[in-house]
């Protein structure tokens, strides 16, 4: 069956604003504070590498220079900004892509709550991305096995403008799965959704933002047209001035009429003045509106040269407008022919009456929103997440790792009312930042967060007895600006800090009983804790002060209590660090693998330690076995091929006698071609087959992992402790 998920979902807008006219000094005011609010909130300060343009918006852009001017994106190139001049239009592009679209050497437990298109939809709107411009379109792309299994209601946030029942009307577009979510009409913003295949990552890319260059992408070229015929919608506003002014003329035209056929001269000279204005306003209205036509006349044609037809929404529009000034061309050359035939049996022929400038339109119609100032800070409780020796694990167990802390993620969430979408997420190392929304109360999350959390990870693991995982949590609280996206901020560099503290990591080795360690920042704790609020005593807290890097703080440990399961265990076998090594001949293959067991701190142990530690001169070789196992929590055996088929019997001997005896702590490790071993079919072995740093260096990380599976005490944070070029050669 097709899998109706969205995956990396994406965030793409087109915004347009008139590079000259009555409007273009505000509009270019909306569009440097939207660059602005994209370098300081976003961290879009660096150029794009691929693209030779500076990363800061030109002062004054000018209409007729057309093409590329800046472009810009932060350090993890999660955020692009292009910005083009397009004849008399200034355009800005903009792209927000999901943590699981990144290209990563690793995935990140942060994949665990990806981003989506609810929260770039919130961050857009606080960047200013829905200031009223000429036009603006926002563009949510994803990719998914089965578009008619999408719930795309529940996918896309509402907003209002949001037309009626939009999700029924699906339609094609350029390949695409298409809606249209804007309700009819020709409002200035609009939003668009298309689903692709999983396969069609590159074609979305293309039609909708970029093909790798910096010209606009065809549907962006459609929508800057589209946004122009729009905009003359709006300024025609259904032909309500030109009825007015006919009215208007009319009336005074039947007023001069009346006065001539009773005979006198009376205002005769005032009509002919008045008749005089009207004729030039009359003039310069059917030269606007015969304008207006022809820019209407191209930008339906240049829509139909960008995608071929117009998008249903515009399908009426071209049309109906097109109508329309034909209609009022119609009606104001009637009239003004009128007022010259009116004027010419006039008593009088009067001096040039000045006429009045016309109103000013702006390009959207809409005054920019005055509110209340949201620089205000305002507290908020973030919280970081990471899973123990999560770098350990291979590909494949990280992907089902996110699955698994996604869901326990909402669960925790749901405990407080809210969801992944309502939070503001980023990634911490290989952890997951959350920033809870503006008013959750201190008082209230924080007993909800450590009980959730420990209740979360105990459940999961007994759903997993065979995977169990342990996990660091910490938890603070601090002011946030309204503006601000929720993870910029010392807090949450703060709190990132306490999730990486060696207080924790160390409580983690000291509570290996413990399915969660927490660590909570002193302010938290005095406000919740110390004020005596309910759910927490202090009594479960430990003070520490916790350093990582420079940052150095008071802050609180929290285990919670032990579960019967993990008190049934027995003595403790993750604090040894000894490892008994059954290994062949080969001098380089031991040395390396000796050097990577030291590496994580350690200690490896042969098998001639291991019949010394029996005490006799002739042990048994099983007595030799059970002292490697007594020695710490497992047995690694290393297989060549030349341990096979050189003759090398004790290796196998022995390591058959340590799969017979504790086949559940016995680590298999193959390094080369080795043949296929009867004893030994359908036990996973960690194999090295591939003589390339990136083979080795996978390599590495899964004899660790295995290690850490059975009990040893292995931290792979960092990579300090990896080598590409350790085990080079050995094939």
């Amino acid at each position: 069956m097709a899998d109706a998920s969205l995956v990396e979902p994406e965030f793409v807008a087109h915004v347009f604003a008139p590079l000259d006219g009555p409007d273009s000094d505000a509009a270019l005011a909306r569009v440097e504070s939207l660059w602005a609010n994209c370098r300081d909130q976003l961290g879009l300060q660096r150029p794009i590498l691929e693209i030779d343009l500076p990363a800061a918006l030109p002062p004054r852009p000018r209409a007729g220079s057309d093409g590329p001017i800046a472009a810009a994106e932060d350090v993890a190139a999660q955020f692009q900004l292009i910005a083009r001049v397009e004849h008399d239009l200034l355009n800005v592009s903009f792209a927000a892509a999901s943590l699981d679209a990144m290209s990563r050497s690793r995935p990140s437990l942060a994949a665990s709550a990806p981003l989506g298109w609810h929260e770039f939809s919130r961050w857009w709107a606080t960047l200013g991305g829905e200031a009223p411009l000429l036009g603006t379109t926002v563009v949510l792309l994803a990719k998914t096995g089965d578009v008619a299994g999408v719930r795309v209601r529940a996918e896309v946030p509402g907003r209002a403008g949001d037309g009626d029942r939009w999700w029924e009307s699906r339609f094609a577009l350029g390949g695409f799965a298409a809606w249209e979510t804007t309700a009819p009409g020709p409002a200035a913003a609009r939003r668009l959704v298309l689903l692709g295949a999983p396969d069609q990552d590159a074609e979305l890319s293309r039609f909708a933002w970029s093909d790798g260059g910096t010209g606009l992408p065809p549907l962006g070229r459609y929508l800057m047209h589209a946004a122009k015929l729009r905009y003359l919608a709006r300024v025609h506003d259904n032909g309500r001035q030109l009825a007015d002014l006919r009215s208007r003329v009319t009336a005074r035209l039947d007023e001069a009429t009346a006065q001539l056929r009773a005979g006198g001269a009376g205002r005769g000279g005032q009509h002919a003045a008045e008749l005089a204005a009207d004729e030039a306003e009359l003039a310069g209205s059917l030269a606007q509106v015969r304008t207006m036509s022809r820019s209407v006349e191209i930008a339906r044609a240049n829509m139909v040269s960008a995608l071929g037809s117009p998008l249903p929404a515009d399908t009426e529009l071209g049309p109906w407008l097109t109508a329309q000034l034909a209609d009022d061309t119609e009606f104001l050359t009637a009239v003004y022919n009128q007022v010259r035939a009116v004027r010419d049996v006039l008593p009088a022929v009067p001096a040039r009456v000045p006429v009045p400038p016309p109103e000013k339109h702006d390009p959207a119609e809409v005054s920019a929103p005055a509110g209340d100032d949201d620089s205000r800070p305002v507290n908020r409780i973030a919280f970081g997440v990471d899973v123990v020796n999560y770098s350990s694990r291979t590909t494949p167990q990280q992907r089902e790792l996110q699955r698994r802390v996604a869901g326990m993620a909402e669960r925790v969430l749901a405990g407080l009312g809210l969801t992944l979408r309502d939070t503001d997420r980023q990634p911490g190392g290989d952890g997951l930042m959350v920033v809870l929304p503006p008013g959750v109360e201190d008082e209230i999350a924080l007993p909800k967060l450590l009980h959730g959390w420990r209740a979360q990870v105990v459940a999961d693991n007994a759903d997993h007895p065979g995977d169990r995982i342990r996990m660091r949590l910490s938890v603070g609280s601090g002011r946030f600006t309204q503006a601000a996206l929720g993870f910029s901020g010392s807090t949450i560099i703060g709190i990132g800090r306490l999730l990486d503290s060696s207080a924790i990591r160390a409580a983690v080795l000291d509570h290996p009983d413990a399915d969660l360690v927490a660590i909570v920042s002193d302010r938290i704790f005095q406000d919740v804790v110390g004020e005596g609020y309910d759910g927490l005593s202090a009594d479960e807290f430990e003070w520490t002060e916790a350093g990582a890097k420079t940052y150095k703080a008071p802050a609180w440990l929290w285990t919670g209590a032990v579960t019967g399961r993990e008190a049934a265990r027995g003595p403790d076998r993750r604090a040894h660090r000894d490892v008994f090594v059954i290994h062949g001949r080969d001098k380089q293959t031991k040395d390396a693998v000796f050097g990577l067991l030291r590496a994580l701190d350690l200690a490896p142990l042969d098998w001639e330690e291991m019949v010394g530690r029996t005490g006799k001169g002739s042990p048994q070789r099983d007595e030799v076995v059970q002292q490697g196992f007594a020695a710490g929590p497992g047995a690694l055996v290393v297989l060549t091929r030349d341990d096979v088929l050189g003759g090398a019997t004790d290796v196998l001997f022995r390591a058959g006698r340590a799969m017979a005896l504790q086949p559940d702590r016995t680590i298999l490790v193959e390094i080369g071609d080795v043949p296929r071993i009867p004893d030994l079919d359908g036990r996973e072995s960690v194999r090295l087959d591939e003589d390339t740093p990136a083979a080795r260096i996978v390599f590495q990380h899964r004899v660790a992992h295995r290690l850490g599976l059975v009990g040893y005490p292995v931290d792979t944070t960092g990579a300090d402790w990896l080598d590409g070029d350790r085990f080079d050669g050995l094939l």
